[in-house]
């Protein structure tokens, strides 16, 4: 550690052993199919067939990260399946090693407030299972604090995580397959946020959520990856009807190559998720190098609704153009800049307009209301309907739609800033149970 408490840039748990580049790790994803409720069976034989046994050693501590974002029902597809959660949990300690089951509860930030980790703990059967093996459950909210230095930051140059990431000699992420309407998919990538201390996980969103991801996981990385696509989750997450039933279990070692197969796994692209690709980039890893061992991603039955495109659907009036390199960034972006125009009661400016994102086009962007979002579209630079930005900004991209559309979105951006600020003060308690 440095002077002044915090962990040394690109160090983690052991601050003397640097993290090792995604390129150097074993990219193969195993996809096991679960036959006759043997959960168990799956998680173990995922396991081996992923080379997970040298991920995992005689007496290690693990920290086993579940999605138990929010309080709802195991099997649900929201949160991660508790029998999953078992199967795994028995398997690290059949190996031997010390499990601690951990999860810090979703703080809130734009439309959903915080959620209290204690009563996710107990709806999802999360306690359940930790009583019944034995093993310690952890509030990662409520944990003590470390600060991690993130060296070549994009742009959190410091992240505030719960203690146990770093005293634990291993992590293990199980995250359940779901789309997302800001990053298009939350895997195990999105699922290391859990592990930022309360209220620190607003700080991503207002940074920007993708580069925070990428950045977060350059100083806290799973050693091994399990995905619950028992049952996943699509579209806006309403349940039952959103509910995906597939009966797989992913697993692998390197989180960049389970993402990539788990987003596959849905039918969406994995080159829309801006984090994944950012993160892919900075730790020099070829997506093209997977390899999959037992069921293929493009055997899914049908591919997920994306969330995004579940969102713009309540748009009719608004027409989006995606165009190659149309990604989570500038969509996410898009999403929540609607959402406050819609709330605000400003929905009927926007009949007419048309959104554009990825550039290049397939095709001429039609209409005489064009707003062109992102870097990719630079060269319509000198037009009035252009917001630049990788992501682009939300703030600039109201103000640039209130000129086209004619609304005052200044009004807009107060009304944002009062219910953020009434939603963070009635959960403020939350993140502390």
């Amino acid at each position: 550690m440095t002077a002044d408490g915090s962990i040394p840039a690109g160090h983690t748990r052991d601050p003397c052993n640097n993290i090792p580049k995604a390129a150097a790790m074993n990219s193969t994803v195993s996809i096991v199919n679960v036959e006759n409720e043997r959960i168990y069976e799956a998680v173990c034989r995922a396991f081996e067939q992923a080379g997970g046994k040298q991920a995992i050693g005689y007496n290690e501590r693990v920290l086993i990260k579940p999605n138990v974002c929010v309080p709802a029902p195991s099997g649900s597809g929201m949160v991660t399946d508790a029998r999953v959660l078992e199967a795994v949990t028995r398997l690290v300690l059949d190996l031997g090693a010390k499990p601690v089951i951990g999860e810090g509860a979703a703080a809130g930030y734009d439309f959903v407030g915080a959620s209290s980790t204690e009563e996710a703990f107990r709806v999802s059967g999360t306690r359940a299972v930790a009583d019944k093996l034995g093993v310690a459950l952890r509030n990662l909210n409520r944990d003590d604090s470390v600060e991690l230095e993130v060296d070549g930051a994009f742009v959190m140059e410091r992240a505030t995580v719960a203690r146990s990431v770093v005293d634990c000699d291993r992590i293990i992420s199980v995250p359940v397959l779901k789309s997302h309407h800001r990053t298009l998919a939350t895997l195990n990538l999105k699922n290391m946020k859990g592990v930022l201390s309360g209220a620190e996980k607003r700080k991503t969103h207002r940074l920007g959520l993708d580069l925070a991801i990428a950045d977060l996981f350059s100083v806290v990385r799973p050693d091994f990856c399990f995905v619950d696509a028992l049952t996943g989750l699509q579209g806006l997450w309403n349940y039952p009807e959103d509910s995906v039933s597939l009966g797989l279990i992913l697993a692998g070692a390197n989180p960049l190559a389970v993402d990539t197969a788990g987003i596959r796994l849905m039918g969406l692209d994995p080159n829309q998720a801006m984090h994944l690709q950012y993160c892919c980039r900075k730790q020099e890893f070829d997506a093209e190098s997977i390899d999959i061992v037992g069921e293929h991603p493009e055997r899914t039955p049908q591919p997920f609704l994306s969330s995004s495109e579940a969102f713009l659907r309540r748009f009719p009036g608004v027409r989006f153009v995606q165009g190659q390199r149309a990604c989570s960034g500038c969509v996410g972006q898009l999403v929540g800049a609607l959402a406050y125009i819609r709330d605000a009661g400003l929905e009927h400016t926007l009949k007419g307009l048309t959104l554009a994102a990825g550039a290049p086009f397939r095709e001429e962007v039609p209409g005489p209301r064009i707003l062109y979002v992102g870097v990719c579209c630079k060269e319509q630079t000198g037009r009035n309907g252009f917001v630049p930005g990788c992501p682009p900004n939300e703030e600039q991209l109201l103000r640039k739609l209130g000129s086209i559309c004619g609304f005052d979105a200044e009004q807009v951006l107060a009304r944002r800033k009062i219910e953020r600020n009434k939603l963070w003060e009635q959960t403020r308690n939350l993140l502390n149970t």
